[in-house]
């Protein structure tokens, strides 16, 4: 028998759902899905192929992961059994057990939170009604980022490899129109401008927050795009808001359906038509009290460079140890530099003594070592293959006084979109590189000259 008015609780509205069930669904299903589905997929394929694995050693993530997954299961059931009883329905428990299930989990926190409250009447706040229009668009915000970049993240489907051409729509279009959704809806809910701009920012902020927790993203990245998803959410939320005010108040649907639209015409035509890789060139110099000869010796071997102190190779982004001249160099000769994510080995192709040295690069390892929130690595698909070097080198010029003017050059490509931002992060990455090997081929040039 259903529960009367009185024994109902009044916990939690649509409003407190939003905020508090329909997260902790997202996050229970992120990591029931994304962490824990691949590693019994792998211990089925191994016992498939009658492969024995050895138990990997102690770590602490794993143990965090578990925690916070049992946690989350128990409050996500908890808070459905609430909510069902809520909305006057006859099977509160057998909903807080869907609720559980993996991926239909979902749907059920999105009925649950879309669900009227019985108690609620035509003239219900602005909060309750502000809540059940907020659910369809954090569902589809939210399945877009988890669907697109999740499968190729834990190689589920490595042939689908989306954040190659789909990094366009994710980084600019979709956070673009999820702050529009929200300035629209605070500003027909009659929110000022800058209580609109404060609803995109808490809606774009719990994306980043759950992708990081749930350690799809990697805090570099994090990081990263911040700059470009505050804009964003700005440009996004003023142009909701004001939409808000050019429409006509039966156009919801309308507006939802065409900005959500917007996100998938996007996503789907930009895997067809991917955009244009984008090629660059850094240069970097140093002057070095030292002469031309003395420089050339210390930049043909290069085995004791300091741990860095910048703060992206600190964070993980890849960075010189060493780099040397395989035997007595020349033209055709082998050049390694060893980053901190791999091996970049070069050929060289102009050898002038004092003078040039140049080299191309046969292949680029991972862009950076990406850490979660919990220091575990991440491995990424888009640290491989987003960025290429292709050639580089340093010119010595003689100075007077026995001086000598030091040039380091890097050519690279990235193919990773919109290519003008992340070039923007690049350019200094590159150049950090640059001058922490120029710097200390000259403190060593420099020691030895005295």
């Amino acid at each position: 028998m259903p529960a009367t008015a009185s024994e109902r609780p009044a916990f939690p509205s649509r409003a407190k759902y939003l905020f508090t069930g329909l997260p902790l669904a997202f996050l229970l299903n992120s990591l029931l899905v994304f962490r824990f589905t691949p590693a019994l997929w792998d211990s089925g394929r191994n016992l498939v192929n009658r492969n024995i694995v050895l138990s990997p050693p102690y770590d602490p993530y794993q143990y965090i992961v578990i925690g916070v997954a049992v946690i989350a299961l128990l409050l996500t059931g908890w808070l459905a059994f609430l909510r069902a009883v809520r909305v006057r329905s006859d099977f509160p428990a057998l909903w807080a057990l869907l609720s559980c299930v993996p991926l239909l989990g979902v749907g059920v926190a999105l009925w649950l939170t879309i669900a009227k409250d019985d108690d609620e009447s035509p003239q219900a706040g602005t909060a309750e009604r502000l809540a059940g229009q907020l659910a369809i668009p954090a569902l589809l915000c939210w399945t877009m980022f988890f669907g697109l970049t999740t499968l190729t993240e834990q190689k589920i489907f490595p042939q689908l490899n989306p954040q190659k051409y789909l990094s366009l729509s994710l980084l600019v279009v979709l956070p673009l129109v999820t702050a529009g959704v929200a300035g629209f809806l605070s500003g027909r809910a009659g929110r000022t401008q800058g209580q609109s701009i404060g609803a995109a920012f808490l809606t774009l902020s719990a994306i980043l927050t759950i992708l990081g927790f749930a350690a799809m993203e990697g805090i570099i990245c994090m990081i990263m795009v911040t700059p470009a998803v505050a804009l964003l959410a700005v440009i996004g939320a003023m142009l909701g808001y004001w939409l808000a005010y050019l429409t006509d108040p039966s156009a919801n649907l309308r507006v939802h359906s065409a900005a959500w639209l917007t996100v998938i015409v996007c996503a789907v035509g930009e895997t067809f038509a991917p955009p244009a890789p984008l090629e660059d060139v850094v240069t970097s110099e140093v002057i070095i009290q030292a002469s031309p000869a003395e420089v050339w010796k210390q930049l043909k071997d290069i085995r004791d460079l300091p741990a860095p102190t910048e703060p992206l190779f600190v964070f993980g982004v890849a960075h010189p140890l060493e780099t040397y001249v395989v035997g007595e160099g020349g033209v055709g000769a082998a050049r390694v530099c060893r980053l901190s994510t791999g091996d970049m080995p070069e050929r060289i192709t102009v050898w002038k003594p004092e003078q040039e040295l140049q080299f191309v690069v046969l292949d680029t390892p991972a862009t950076m070592r990406e850490a979660t929130f919990f220091g575990r690595e991440l491995e990424a698909a888009h640290l491989h293959g987003t960025y290429a070097s292709l050639e580089g080198g340093f010119r010595l010029e003689a100075l007077p006084d026995g001086r000598t003017r030091l040039t380091g050059n890097s050519r690279y490509l990235l193919t990773i979109a919109p290519a003008t931002y992340w070039n923007l992060w690049t350019r200094q990455i590159v150049s950090q590189v640059q001058l922490r090997v120029m710097n200390h081929v000259k403190a060593k040039a420099e020691a030895a000259a005295r």
